[in-house]
């Protein structure tokens, strides 16, 4: 295996702070996913955000129904899975998803078991629907596994929990125009992480999380147990809740940029039926390229810190 010597063929530029990932290269799919590594360039930077945010402005312009511009946290090996020593930048990747991987610390998976890790998606999104999706595993690090050990399902999409107003084209957070998301993580005096916030910025002004309504009684507008807790929450709580997902951000993340579009799904999970506004085959693929010939997303201006110190309204 060989190290990638020039990015812009697979679809990734960058100008400045800012980070431009394309799906598609005169004409074919590259789907890109890049890492953030240290500054010395030989390991991946491993985030520990609790406590802390994460802010980043992004233009979802081009990503119709379909497509998923993401941002999120993978607690992989700093040093790729010993693999990085060997200078194959992009190795050593896991999720809670805990598809098989080729190698695991180095060694080929012959068995073709999952490679599974806690996972804190950020930012799954494209111009109609979004969500955040803490995926907690019941073991630290990456590991081989068979699924069960993590939790897969577990969002916070306003769209599917009645605000069909706050988030796309001309709505409260205006997908047409570039904004600023900001996540935050804060922890209590034992530094136990109980709740996931998310505000933006747009025109300088700050917008409020959506606020979901449950059972017509109690409204959330952030990830906390009380929210993860009710009938429908999956196996999250069983399986390290927030403060499981607050652990896994303080031994330290990796952060992940990618674009991508499903062949199988039509992205329906994220933007159709229940989850958003667009039908059962807009996300094809195929329908994709007629709408948008160029789907593509950009992340720019990246910080992390103290809660309220990484975003501005000027």
């Amino acid at each position: 295996m060989e190290g990638i010597s020039d990015y812009t063929k697979y679809g990734v530029s960058t100008d400045g702070s800012s980070l431009l990932l394309k799906q598609l290269l005169d004409g074919r799919t590259v789907s890109p996913r890049v890492y953030l590594l240290d500054e010395a360039g030989e390991k991946y930077d491993m985030l520990k955000l609790t406590g802390g945010e994460l802010s980043f402005d992004v233009d979802m312009s081009k990503l119709p129904c379909g497509m998923n511009g993401a941002l999120y946290l993978s607690e992989m090996e700093a040093d790729g899975g010993k693999i990085l020593t060997l200078q194959i930048s992009g190795t050593g990747y896991c999720d809670a998803q805990c598809y098989g991987k080729p190698f695991v610390n180095g060694v080929a998976n012959l068995k073709a078991q999952g490679l599974c890790c806690n996972e804190m998606d950020i930012w799954e999104a494209n111009l109609a629907a979004t969500s955040i999706a803490p995926h907690t595993c019941n073991q630290t690090s990456l590991y081989k596994c068979s699924g069960a050990e993590c939790e897969f399902d577990g969002v916070y999409n306003p769209y599917a929990l009645g605000n069909k107003d706050y988030y796309g084209p001309g709505l409260k957070v205006d997908t047409s125009r570039p904004f600023t998301v900001t996540t935050q993580f804060p922890a209590n005096e034992n530094g136990t992480l109980y709740a996931i916030r998310r505000l933006y910025v747009q025109d300088g002004k700050v917008i409020q999380n959506a606020a979901l309504m449950v059972d017509d009684s109690v409204a959330f507008d952030e990830l906390n147990d009380a929210y993860c807790s009710r009938p429908g929450g999956g196996t999250f709580m069983k399986l390290g809740g927030i403060p499981g997902m607050g652990e896994a951000l303080s031994r330290g993340m990796v952060l992940i940029f990618s674009v991508w579009w499903d062949v199988g799904g039509f992205m329906n999970w994220l933007d159709s039926g229940n989850t958003g506004p667009c039908n059962a085959t807009e996300g094809n693929p195929e329908v994709i390229k007629q709408i948008q010939p160029d789907p593509s997303v950009v992340f720019s201006q990246v910080k992390w810190g103290e809660i309220d110190s990484t975003y501005s309204t000027k």
